[in-house]
């Protein structure tokens, strides 16, 4: 009986660092532009205009608040948000699913390394769905599939 105990404690372990060393790989894809800086953000916009039903609401410059607040100087970060408002329509209708309001707009981030390369990262809507489930899920995974064709359309 105690080694069934122990073996099933090492099994949760194991299990629980996997989980925590995966999970973040998981939740945010990264994808390298073969275009400059600007030229990801002009082609990235364009891209979401282009998938139907969906707009870009705002462009967030990251490095100008952090270079405004005179918090030094760093490589290019902007944030493209963007919006399906059938979709959101289609979330928000119950007011249990409202929660997940906190992540609308959805955002990609574009940013410059140090090194130079552009990338851009986005979560990954489609897994965090389901960890809602229900028309949280259902919706995010269509969301998931229009926002993968929008970035394929910029990334390498």
């Amino acid at each position: 009986m105690n080694k069934t105990i122990v073996g099933v404690l090492a099994g949760i372990i194991i299990t629980s660092i996997a989980v925590f060393i995966a999970m973040p790989k998981m939740m945010i894809n990264v994808h390298e532009s073969p275009l400059g800086f600007d030229e990801t953000v002009a082609a990235l916009e364009k891209a979401v205009a282009e998938q139907p039903g969906w707009k870009v609401p705002k462009v967030f410059d990251i490095q100008k608040n952090i270079i405004d607040a005179k918090l030094g100087p760093m490589t290019r970060v902007k944030i493209v948000t963007l919006c399906n408002p059938k979709y959101a329509k289609t979330i928000l209708t119950d007011d249990m699913d409202k929660v997940v309001s906190t992540m609308m707009p959805l955002g990609i981030g574009v940013y410059e390394t140090t090194d130079g390369h552009i990338l851009l990262s986005d979560m990954n809507i489609g897994l965090m769905g389901m960890m809602f489930g229900g028309t949280i899920a259902e919706v995010m995974s269509d969301a998931s599939k229009d926002i993968k064709a929008i970035i394929n359309k910029v990334a390498k």
